[in-house]
């Protein structure tokens, strides 16, 4: 049942208080059905948002070898590592450590480092070039440290722009994880025959992973696929070019080149993971909170998809009474990727004590086309045990059948000593709102 208790209302309120909900990006729908992971659903419905740009992870080898954070401010940090006997050992304490590298088979093999290429090493191989490159039946696994107190906490790869050597016409796989749950696969060939390390950039190949679009991630898996060929994984120690969609040897990077793009666009030749700013991962039954203390607390819980299978998603949720949208007294912000599901949300929102009076004015959310109130859920329907959600009352837009986002309930406590009234909502929805009170 949709409840409205006595409301307040006040000048300063009808100026905005806000909640605001970020939606910057919206996927297509052949991006999302591509991209999205094992046994996420896809439909017209799915959207996503863009999670702030936590700034790059380059990789660099040749005159330096180090693994280097560059975020979107604050100080750089740079992990370097020795390869004694071919084998990778990091030279900072753990707390300075960025990437931890991992190899198969666990107990014949080591991440191996040779010439400025990254691999697997084993005793059998020794330690020449073979150390420095993943053969068939091998994997070299890049995880991101995200332990309290790393650089990279709260930090994911969204996409990246590898420097792949490849010897002996490999065919070779990436495959990104968040855990151990597998986010995305995707296959890359080369061609020609291994010519060894003066071979310069011809046998280099600038690839980007996904090919297109993004997904988030914080390990990367590189194998063979069959029984032929090789590959490393370099930092430009070659002197390849950055990612170039024109150049044959590249893959995935014709619309956007990150490398090309950095140190002043001069470009560079290093391995790059772009990153984003996550505070966690939310999945199907789960609820996060944030907020109080003096700013709106908020609790947002995630349902079962509409349709499909439900994969955790990446989000943040913060709230604020200083950093706000003009003419805004509080707001809160949401950011999430969906992955390509059909993800639907209850969002209960209790805003600060605020001046008001007898009557409250309604909360208005914005779709993309302007504010407008929010209007009721409808009964259930379909008997799935949640609302639905009201025909749309766009004046511009009526292809969209409904609007995505609806208020269950809502009141207000007025406190007659002091004067403010505290307002309680509680939305549904499945899309990405700007709203405001």
């Amino acid at each position: 049942m949709i409840s409205r208790a006595l409301r307040t209302r006040s000048d300063r309120t009808r100026k905005a208080t806000a909640l605001m909900v970020t939606g910057l990006v919206a996927l297509t729908v052949a991006v999302l059905a591509t991209f999205a992971p094992p046994g996420a659903a896809q439909g017209q419905s799915v959207s996503t948002s863009t999670l702030p740009d936590a700034g790059v992870l380059r990789l660099r080898t040749g005159t330096e070898n180090h693994f280097r954070l560059e975020p979107t401010s604050g100080s750089a940090v740079t992990q370097t590592w020795t390869s004694p006997g071919c084998k990778v050992q990091p030279t900072q304490p753990p707390g300075a450590t960025l990437v931890a590298l991992s190899s198969t088979p666990h107990n014949r093999s080591y991440p191996g480092f040779f010439g400025g290429s990254l691999g697997v090493g084993s005793s059998s191989e020794g330690n020449g070039q073979p150390c420095g490159r993943i053969d068939p039946n091998q994997t070299l696994t890049l995880s991101l440290v995200q332990s309290a107190g790393s650089a990279l906490a709260g930090r994911f790869i969204d996409y990246a722009e590898l420097d792949i050597e490849g010897k002996f016409g490999a065919t070779y796989r990436i495959t990104g994880y968040v855990g151990s749950t597998e986010m995305l696969s995707q296959t890359y060939a080369t061609t020609g025959p291994d010519s060894g390390p003066d071979s310069g950039d011809g046998d280099n190949f600038r690839i980007r992973f996904p090919k297109t679009g993004k997904t988030v991630m914080n390990k990367l898996v590189i194998s063979i696929v069959g029984s032929k060929g090789a590959v490393s994984l370099e930092g430009g120690s070659d002197g390849t070019t950055p990612c170039d969609g024109s150049d044959a040897n590249s893959a995935g990077c014709a619309d956007f080149s990150l490398g090309q793009s950095l140190d002043g666009g001069e470009g560079t030749t290093d391995s790059l993971f772009h990153l984003v700013e996550v505070d966690g991962l939310l999945d199907c039954g789960q609820t996060v909170t944030q907020g109080g203390n003096g700013t709106p607390s908020s609790s947002l819980e995630r349902l079962p998809n509409a349709s499909g299978s439900c994969t955790a998603i990446p989000y943040n949720l913060d709230s604020s009474v200083v950093n706000c949208p003009p003419n805004s007294l509080q707001c809160i912000f949401l950011q999430k990727d969906l992955l390509g599901q059909l993800a639907r949300f209850y969002w209960t929102v209790t805003w600060t004590p605020e001046p008001g009076q007898y009557q409250e004015s309604e909360t208005e959310f914005d779709f993309g086309e302007g504010f407008r109130p929010l209007q009721q859920c409808l009964k259930d329907a379909d008997a799935d045990g949640f609302p639905e959600l009201p025909p749309t009352a766009s004046t511009t837009d009526p292809a969209d059948a409904t609007d995505p986002w609806c208020v269950v309930s809502t009141s207000a406590a007025l406190d007659v000593d002091t004067g403010l009234t505290t307002v309680t909502e509680k939305y549904f929805g499945v899309a990405d709102p700007t709203g405001r009170r």
